[in-house]
């Protein structure tokens, strides 16, 4: 295994472009294939960009806490450069330590849903890891993205991916990044454009990304929280209550009845439940009601004053 960051250099054609090195001793870093299709894209392209943009650790050669670490067989080193043979063996993880990046990757971890329609044909259906919220995207056309869902069923990976299809884990996923033109409470919806992406992970390429997750992999509860916060804060109040509202209910293990009966025993928590949920009510069905920023800002006291009391009580 090595420690590697980002070079940029000049191709002889004159075109900017990008490179691997070892951290210290900053031996160029090699990755060879066998694949056809490789000769033609550049492994870790996808990679090297986004921790090229990333900077900091990763594009230094000292420093080890951040850094590109690739673990592979070596097929050839010396003074100058190391060679990796690209192959089931290849892992490539990327640790990072701050996400204060002008522009991080959109990005969400997905699950795979199995669901019947009304007239009781089958469909999949993606859904975000954790949160359980819809995920909206297109392809070229919505035939494209079925295909893109059906393809581990078609070629017998499904037995192998069985996280796929499940909300909690992230050993098996769709990775979709993109630009947003919804995102609320319930679901998100991308844009089809030249940012989309949408790929079964993990793969060597995903691992920038990979990255974002674990530094802020958490309870669904307090995702949930966190996007209450967020919105607050980007004047989406109607958004902000219903994220608050959601994020007591994931605490709680269910919705109406079941925070009722998890807070029984804390009546001034459970008037607070009550409060909050009667501003989601006004959120969700007074669409003709405008949500102000106190109501946001109330909403999220009321949560965060429930949250102290499930979480801290655990």
């Amino acid at each position: 295994m090595v420690r590697a960051y980002v070079e940029s250099f000049e191709r002889p054609d004159g075109k900017p472009d990008l490179r691997l090195r070892e951290k210290v001793t900053r031996r160029i870093i090699r990755v060879l294939s066998g694949d056809p299709l490789m000769h033609q894209i550049t492994p870790l392209a996808t990679l090297m960009a986004e921790c090229y943009s990333h900077g900091h650790g990763l594009t230094k050669a000292t420093g080890r806490d951040e850094h590109i670490a690739i673990a592979a067989p070596v097929v050839g080193q010396t003074s100058e450069e190391v060679c990796f043979w690209l192959d089931q063996n290849f892992v490539v993880t990327v640790r990072i330590q701050t996400a204060a990046v002008v522009s991080p990757p959109t990005s969400v971890w997905c699950f795979i849903e199995k669901y019947s329609s009304e007239d009781g044909q089958p469909g999949l259906r993606l859904r975000e890891k954790g949160t359980g919220r819809k995920v909206e995207m297109y392809g070229e056309t919505k035939d494209q993205l079925i295909a893109f869902l059906a393809s581990p069923q078609a070629t017998g990976y499904d037995e192998l991916l069985a996280n796929l299809y499940e909300k909690d884990g992230y050993r098996d996923y769709v990775l979709v990044s993109g630009g947003t033109t919804v995102d609320t409470y319930d679901v998100i919806r991308y844009e089809y454009d030249s940012k989309l992406t949408y790929i079964i992970g993990p793969t060597t390429d995903t691992a920038y990304r990979d990255a974002f997750r674990v530094m802020e992999e958490e309870t669904a509860a307090t995702a949930h929280a966190r996007t209450a916060a967020t919105h607050l804060r980007d004047g989406r109040y109607r958004e902000a209550v219903l994220y608050a509202r959601l994020a007591i209910e994931a605490a709680c293990g269910g919705r109406g009845l079941t925070v009722a009966n998890r807070l029984a025993d804390a009546p001034e928590v459970s008037k607070a439940a009550m409060a909050l949920n009667e501003l989601r009510h006004t959120a969700v069905h007074g669409l003709d009601t405008r949500i102000e920023q106190h109501d946001a800002e109330e909403a999220v006291r009321l949560m965060n004053q429930v949250l102290e009391h499930v979480l801290g009580s655990r």
